[in-house]
């Protein structure tokens, strides 16, 4: 009989999962920068969930890694559903859930593994993120609360003093050392597998938004804590598939899984003010556009989009629809 998976017999150290949806064109070279900078967490497994892709993803991953785990939906399963199916079947003492639109460099995913072996009472940790041009990418964030929301629409940020910017929100934080932080963005997050245990698989009621967040969430509220470890650099280019998936209606989908977050963790009163404060600077929005207009200050395409989005953002704060778990690809 097969021994039942345990912290205590692991055998492999660590485990790489990612969901595959069309992105053949950023999957390949991710791999390529795992498989070369990878040397100190050994054995590694990489295990993909290709979400039914049509540009050929299947085919060239079998061919160009073929120690790669497939596994093939017939349908779009969305992101955090492809995760979870990976970490299922994961063997690893760590998970390392790894966006495809990624490029890692030179010591990267070693840096968080050593992390992880050297601070016991961590489960949860994030490199710092670099754009496409090498430039910082900010991943750490604050809880969303109704408090959070004021400061971030209401404080003049412009003014405020990048060093103090900073300690206010962290997503003004220089990124320049590593610390605990309430949350970070889900390209890149390597969680323990005792952490995995505790907390559980991602929840799936968040198609791809926000998923992130929820995961950090329960890491703290079962005891460990989310740590943030600049010296591990990974470059992500920003997801081109939700673009693909919702196009101008990706902040749309975004307010709907916030508003799943808020429901879940903070309750429906919570939740209330936080749809009441947004419904309100939407609605000044739309009459500043709206006066834009009059004054014959804005183009006629760009009146007519900003309409819509506004339209359909206070829809969403007036009904908070759940999300769209059936959105069209365009390839």
């Amino acid at each position: 009989m097969e021994e039942p998976l345990t912290v205590q017999n692991l055998k492999i150290k660590l485990s790489i999962v990612l969901a595959n949806t069309n992105e053949r064109h950023f999957t390949l070279p991710m791999l390529e920068s795992v498989y070369r900078t990878v040397k100190q967490a050994q054995p590694f497994e990489v295990i993909i969930v290709d979400n039914a892709s049509k540009d050929g993803s299947v085919e060239a991953i079998r061919s160009a890694y073929p120690d790669v785990r497939l596994i093939c939906n017939t349908k779009n399963a969305g992101f955090t559903e492809a995760n979870n199916q990976a970490l299922r079947v994961s063997r690893g003492e760590y998970v390392f859930c790894l966006n495809p639109d990624t490029i890692c460099h030179e010591d990267a995913i070693d840096r968080l593994v050593s992390y992880l072996d050297q601070h016991p009472d961590v489960g949860l940790v994030g490199p710092k993120l670099l754009n496409g041009d090498g430039s910082l990418q900010p991943s750490c964030r604050n809880f969303m609360t109704t408090g959070r929301l004021f400061l971030q629409h209401l404080l003049p940020w412009r003014k405020i003093s990048p060093h103090l910017a900073g300690k206010i929100s962290l997503a003004f934080w220089d990124h320049d050392s590593s610390k605990p932080v309430d949350w970070m963005l889900g390209a890149a997050l390597m969680m323990r597998r005792a952490t995995l245990e505790d907390v559980g698989l991602k929840d799936e009621t968040y198609f791809i938004f926000h998923e992130d967040s929820d995961w950090c969430f329960q890491t703290w509220k079962q005891g460990w804590q989310v740590v943030f470890v600049h010296d591990a650099q990974i470059t992500h280019f920003g997801s081109q598939t939700v673009g693909k998936l919702w196009g101008a209606n990706v902040n749309i989908e975004v307010y709907k899984a916030q508003h799943n977050f808020i429901r879940k963790n903070y309750g429906s009163f919570e939740l209330f003010l936080h749809r009441a404060f947004l419904f309100t600077l939407l609605w000044l929005r739309r009459i500043r556009l709206l006066g834009l207009k009059l004054a014959n200050r804005i183009k006629t395409e760009d009146f007519n989009a900003g309409m819509d989005f506004l339209r359909k953002a206070i829809a969403v704060q007036l009904y908070s629809p759940p999300v769209d778990r059936k959105p069209k690809m365009r390839i």
